[in-house]
């Protein structure tokens, strides 16, 4: 039996093919949305025409005389491109300015703006990395206590759109939405307080519990501390709009919600339940766990070890040219001083594997954002992963992407 998964994401997109013993009984958990087909550039002009709870783009542009479009970073799927080149038809000013919400995510080079946005926006356009720890302006608090510090070049702008997906998150319950502003293009002292003083995460988690709104967080939006938070801030910040879209399998944006971020997000939420909604079952031998939209945030596909028997084989697939993606707060620094402001070890989860085999054509001795413990056995070929596994039939569970998926 072969079965066939993506990998290395932004740089090639290819296939791995997966083959299998004819004796093991080998089950694919699909996310319902998996081959939705994409959306063509008609319907995102539909959705910037016809925004939910807003005037339309182009009413928002009428007396502007330049605008900044935030986009989401290349650990995240959304193909921004096609979505830029709609947004600038609509608002058709010539002084716009291009600001990546790479948070806390390091910066991003020219090389990955084309990638993101194509080779004309970026020859056309400025286009900056967020920095989060300087040129920040600061507007005051959230109800929370979070200080809203937010990137000077985006306050600016007297037209703030932003450009994202709503995947399943394991902190925000969806990804989307206000997390473009914050984290997106927050200063550090912002983001440390949502993440770690008011939610609990990170080195928090030593000393506290994880806020209970942010607990097995996945789905969980209107409860979610964290996201209201974020809301609060956003609107500190005036974000005009906000075009959010859905992805299936192979990144393709496959639903689009275009207008207020809030209503909009909210209105995409609810497609994306059942969008990325993925059955599953337990006690399995092996679990295959495939890492693709999020490859550079590997340890996301992490929480389907949760079908593994006590004692199975958890095989982890992260084949990405880019390696782990740096994170100045939840990552790795070093080795004998490791930890960023709110370092995040390996998952708990993990300790009921018997056995963890990681598949990579790109290995790193020591990621900068943590995927696996030290007993992790790094292979290069599917062949190698099939020789670490004991012998005798085997019931095996595949995750085509388990960085997007949601297991209910």
């Amino acid at each position: 039996m072969e079965i066939k998964v993506p990998s290395n994401p932004w740089y090639g997109d290819e296939s791995i093919p997966l083959e299998f013993p004819e004796s093991w009984e080998v089950r694919v958990f699909r996310m319902k949305g998996e081959n939705s087909p994409k959306i063509g550039k008609d319907e995102i002009i539909r959705a910037l025409r016809n925004p939910v709870k807003s005037e339309p783009l182009n009413e928002f542009a009428k007396g502007k005389d330049s605008a900044v479009i935030i986009f989401d970073d290349l650990t995240r799927p959304t193909k921004a491109g096609e979505i830029a080149e709609a947004i600038l038809e609509e608002i058709r000013l010539d002084d716009v300015t291009f600001i990546c919400a790479n948070g806390a995510h390091g910066t991003f080079s020219r090389e990955d703006f084309v990638k993101k946005l194509g080779e004309e926006i970026v020859e056309s356009y400025p286009v900056f990395n967020h920095n989060p720890y300087e040129n920040l302006q600061y507007l005051g608090e959230t109800s929370y206590g979070t200080p809203i510090e937010v990137n000077a070049e985006v306050m600016s702008y007297p037209l703030k759109i932003a450009i994202g997906c709503i995947l399943p998150h394991p902190q925000y319950g969806y990804g989307g939405g206000a997390k473009i502003i914050l984290p997106g293009v927050a200063g550090m002292r912002s983001i440390i307080y949502n993440h770690g003083i008011l939610a609990g995460w990170g080195y928090a988690m030593k000393f506290r519990e994880v806020h209970p709104s942010c607990q097995m967080a996945y789905g969980r939006v209107e409860e979610n501390i964290q996201r209201k938070d974020a809301e609060e801030f956003a609107s500190a910040v005036n974000l005009d709009f906000i075009v959010n879209v859905l992805v299936n399998l192979r990144r393709d944006s496959t639903h689009v919600f275009a207008g207020h971020f809030i209503e909009a997000h909210r209105k995409g939420v609810e497609v994306a339940k059942e969008h990325y909604a993925t059955p599953v079952d337990f006690n399995f031998d092996v679990v295959v766990a495939n890492a693709y939209s999020k490859a550079n945030e590997a340890t996301l596909a992490c929480w389907t070890a949760m079908c593994l028997k006590e004692g199975g084989t958890f095989v982890l697939i992260s084949n990405s040219k880019w390696g782990q993606i740096t994170h100045f707060l939840h990552g790795r620094w070093g080795i004998k001083k490791r930890g960023g402001t709110l370092y995040l070890p390996p998952p708990e989860i993990l300790k009921r594997a018997g056995k963890i085999i990681f598949l990579s054509q790109f290995h790193e001795r020591q990621p900068s954002f943590e995927v696996l413990d030290e007993r992790a056995i790094k292979v290069k070929s599917w062949d190698e992963v099939l020789e670490e596994i004991e012998a005798g039939d085997k019931r095996v569970a595949v995750f085509p992407d388990a960085t997007i998926q949601k297991p209910f």
